[in-house]
């Protein structure tokens, strides 16, 4: 029934995942209540007007019907993966029947039942450049999207919270420190991004100024005949923004163990996948080629400073020149307000 929580068993939080803190600063930000604190699955509630919170884990589940057709209406059908890849994306396996991490859907639903916002991601373990297990993970976020009728309401930033709870339940339960969250985000909606701590990532340079990192989002799908971009696919530069949790400024290490996680996580395409092995090949070149170039800037570039949209104003004001990933700011404005 609409407003009820479902059953569903829950570990104590840890208060030593550092995401913890960001989880009470957001909380302590809200004008909602919640039902409870610590869980994921909730009911919140503000000037009468109440919304159940809750995470979807199984692919089988009805409610992702809606979750897709408000992916399609915010960005079109063309832009988001089929229905069918989203359910196995949350049952945890590939389009191959290989298993991966886990996609988590977070959904609002108003007190009708009807899909309010939604918030997707997963918890994505970090590798070392040795290919082994640091014991950490990023949360990388893949979309965040609020039906239009109710956008500017915080239903958003309520869903991540939700989001982060569930995915530092995940690590701990893993053994795993959730390090960061990470993602690409449009300039449209950086506003949003700021509000719970996620700021934009530059690199400091001689003559007194800060550049961007240029990240660029991949293609995400291929011809199985060629190895190349299928019809329709194609690269896009986007903002590359990163939360630390208040732990202190991430190094260029840490920020290349949460890219590659999240590039794995989205272009890693079993040789089975191919209908030759030269189409894996290629794809492979365009996958290698892509993160070598992110890499190798990251890694020439000079120390890491991350600024909100407030804090490049401030900087500049105090002579420090700012050099924008300009080719970012593309899309309609407005059309991703939460």
């Amino acid at each position: 029934m609409p407003g009820e929580i479902p059953d569903r068993e829950e570990d104590p939080i840890q208060v030593e995942q550092p995401c913890w803190e960001t989880i009470k600063r957001l909380q302590r930000g809200s004008e909602f209540k919640r039902s409870d604190e610590t869980l994921p699955n909730c009911t919140i509630e503000c000037e009468g007007k109440r919304y159940t919170i809750e995470v979807i884990e199984n692919g089988e589940d009805p409610a992702l019907a809606d979750v897709q057709k408000l992916f399609e209406d915010t960005f079109g059908q063309e832009e988001v993966d089929p229905e069918k890849i989203l359910r196995s994306a949350v049952n945890g396996i590939t389009s191959w029947g290989t298993p991966e991490e886990k996609y988590r859907i977070v959904t609002v639903r108003n007190e009708k039942g009807e899909l309010a916002s939604t918030f997707a991601g997963a918890q994505l373990e970090l590798l070392n450049e040795q290919g082994q297990p640091t014991g950490e993970a990023a949360y990388f976020v893949g979309y965040a999207v609020t039906n239009p009728k109710l956008r500017q309401k915080g239903l958003a930033k309520e869903a991540y919270i939700s989001a982060l709870i569930d995915a530092q339940k995940e690590a701990q339960n893993g053994g795993r420190k959730l390090k960061f969250a990470i993602g690409e985000c449009t300039y449209t909606s950086e506003k949003f991004w700021n509000s719970v701590g996620w700021k934009r990532v530059y690199s400091k340079e001689e003559g007194n100024q800060y550049r961007e990192l240029e990240y660029i989002q991949p293609a995400l799908d291929f011809d199985e005949d060629t190895g190349e971009m299928a019809e329709g696919a194609g690269e896009a530069p986007e903002h590359l923004m990163v939360d630390n949790f208040g732990e202190g400024a991430p190094n260029k290490e840490e920020i290349r163990q949460s890219y590659m996680a999240f590039m794995d996580y989205n272009l890693t395409w079993p040789e089975g996948a191919f209908n030759n092995p030269e189409a894996y090949g290629r794809q492979r070149q365009y996958v290698d080629g892509i993160t070598s170039r992110f890499v190798d800037s990251l890694k020439s570039g000079g120390d890491l400073v991350f600024l909100s949209a407030k804090e490049r104003v401030t900087v500049k004001k105090g002579g420090t020149k700012i050099l924008e990933h300009n080719g970012a700011n593309h899309g309609e404005a407005g059309k991703e307000d939460f």
